[in-house]
């Protein structure tokens, strides 16, 4: 059986929305590094080795990831993404996967908070140092022996990946409640960014525990291709009605807004599908910082 190696962090159907098809290229800016390149293919963008890799009855397990990200995400983004554009183009017309479409691309939006390799490292080691200083130190001799038989195996993946995705971004999706969505076209020569983490979240405390630190994600915002930007907002957040605005260049500086948090939430490579807009949009940070780093 062939073994998927080159394991996706952003999936390629999505990646693929900012592809410039005339020019055959997608345009990339690494912030760490401070450098611009681009590619032929979205094959190796925002992709890692085995990162999707995880240890299932003991074996080493390759698919089970990439198979739930396939059901249930990759396979109905298209689908979901047309509906979406169609309701854009028809705002009279009445469609019923309306609905369906905006949760989906919600959860896929969600994705953010696990799947990113930054985000699994995070994961992998607190995972191993609550195993290594508090259960391993304190463990009866037959769970000692389980534990470390666990380690062992563990050491051969590069992180735990002990959840599903579509289980996980269920759970996100049940802590925010209710949702309103906002859908922004843009209608001129500007163009939204691609983060190497899908979407941009704000947390925040829209439920009640014990513990007044806990904040959950309040927003998720997720630009779905060059010219079409999502926001879902939790009703327990704020009320707004949902909407859909169209962007045209009286609207810049909201589109440079959006972008700016954009790249601040990217880990290290943002995208884009125009060259000349990405290296404006990157000579222009530092006043974009100035802009809207109040909020």
């Amino acid at each position: 059986m062939n073994v998927p190696k080159n394991h996706h962090y952003v999936s390629q159907c999505h990646v693929k929305k900012f592809f410039n098809e005339e020019e055959g290229k997608i345009y990339l800016y690494d912030k760490i590094l401070n450098n611009f390149f681009e590619k032929k293919s979205t094959k190796r963008i925002f992709s890692e080795d085995y990162s999707n890799t995880k240890i299932s009855d003991g074996q080493i397990d390759h698919h089970s990831l990439e198979n739930d990200l396939k059901k249930h995400f990759e396979n109905s983004f298209n689908k979901n993404f047309n509906v979406i554009t169609d309701i854009a183009l028809n705002p009279g017309k009445p469609n019923e996967a309306y609905l369906p479409a905006l949760i989906e691309l919600t959860k896929y939006g969600l994705l953010k908070e696990s799947r990113p390799p930054q985000e699994k490292k995070k994961i992998t080691d607190l995972f191993n140092d609550v195993l290594h200083n508090k259960l391993l130190s304190n463990a009866a001799p037959a769970l000692k022996n389980e534990l470390e038989q666990y380690l062992k195996n563990a050491n051969k993946i590069k992180y735990i990946n002990e959840f599903d995705y579509s289980i996980g971004t269920t759970n996100i999706l049940k802590e925010m409640g209710g949702l309103n969505f906002v859908i922004t076209k843009i209608q001129c020569n500007h163009f939204f960014i691609l983060p190497d983490c899908a979407s941009m979240t704000r947390r925040a405390r829209i439920n009640d525990y014990f513990n007044p630190e806990i904040k959950n994600v309040a927003i998720v915002g997720t630009p779905l291709s060059s010219k079409f930007f999502l926001e879902s907002i939790s009703e327990k957040y704020a009320q707004v009605n949902d909407k859909i605005r169209f962007l045209t260049e009286k609207s810049a500086n909201l589109i440079e807004e959006i972008n700016y948090f954009l790249y601040l939430n990217a880990h290290k490579f943002i995208a884009c599908e125009n060259k000349d807009y990405l290296k404006k949009f990157i000579g222009n940070i530092k006043n974009l910082e100035k802009m809207f780093n109040r909020k």
